[in-house]
């Protein structure tokens, strides 16, 4: 059940505080009003983008992963923010969320994370960004299979890394400072209504070894907040897809060719 966060009035001050800390100009002052929630919850809607930036890659063995880039986008009307406080080992994570008549309130999640310690060198939310690989049958499911190859990414960092929508503010209200560092006894990470935060395939875990997949189609599922922790608009668009065709050709190079994407965030 939600509640109130005693805490909910100086929210604002805390994170112009953490953000101050980090020595960057990232400010939130503004990101989520003081105050006792009155209105009606504003929330927001976190969608995936199709993965259809495809990269084959052989590793020194000769075997080959898929590699693709990961994007989220924040396609509700309220902000994504998310709110850490350590606790021994653990995290406590609370979900920010505004009110249309003023005020917000923190809410309790489930939401685990992770240290990225591969090159990141910041703290993820776990698996909030999920990704199987399917061969490609007639009749294909709405939604991916459980048993279905998974990637290797840790999770996500949420900050505005890009603009993806006509809609939302035009600069970026959360960056990648806020998502704190190894010692870090609090963080407060985020992605603006219109904004997107992206992964690219050249970063670690963005990828899906294929290397025992025979030729074919096959369809790769993106699908966000697959453990339901977070409050959003709707669930029904938490899950996108793309298509393509694995191939080798002479000399053993293979190929991965992009047939059909799913949905895209709007």
């Amino acid at each position: 059940m939600a509640r109130i966060s005693g805490r909910s009035a100086a929210w604002t001050i805390a994170v112009a505080v953490l953000f101050a800390a980090c020595g960057g100009d990232d400010t939130a002052s503004s990101l989520v009003p003081a105050g006792p929630p009155v209105g009606k919850a504003v929330l927001p809607d976190l969608v995936p983008e199709p993965p259809d930036v495809l990269q084959m890659l052989r590793d020194n063995e000769g075997g080959w992963s898929i590699r693709f880039s990961s994007v989220l986008v924040n396609v509700g009307a309220g902000d994504f923010a998310l709110e850490g406080t350590r606790v021994g080992d653990d995290w406590a994570v609370e979900q920010a969320i505004t009110y249309s008549e003023g005020g917000a309130e923190l809410v309790p999640v489930d939401a685990s994370m992770a240290w990225g310690g591969d090159g990141h060198e910041h703290w993820h939310v776990s698996r909030v960004a999920s990704y199987r690989l399917e061969p490609l049958v007639d009749a294909p499911s709405t939604a991916p299979a459980t048993d279905g190859r998974e990637d290797t990414k840790i999770g996500f960092c949420f900050f505005d890394s890009g603009k993806e929508l006509d809609r939302g503010p035009e600069k970026a209200r959360f960056g990648r400072r806020g998502c704190g560092h190894e010692d870090s006894e609090t963080f407060l990470m985020g992605l603006t209504p219109g904004w997107g935060d992206t992964y690219v395939f050249s970063l670690p875990g963005q990828s899906i070894d294929v290397s025992d997949l025979a030729d074919g189609s096959y369809r790769l599922w993106a699908q966000a907040d697959e453990q339901a922790w977070f409050r959003e608009v709707t669930r029904d668009n938490n899950v996108t897809w793309v298509d393509f065709e694995l191939a080798t050709l002479s000399g053993g190079l293979r190929t991965a060719l992009v047939v059909e994407v799913g949905p895209v965030p709007g």
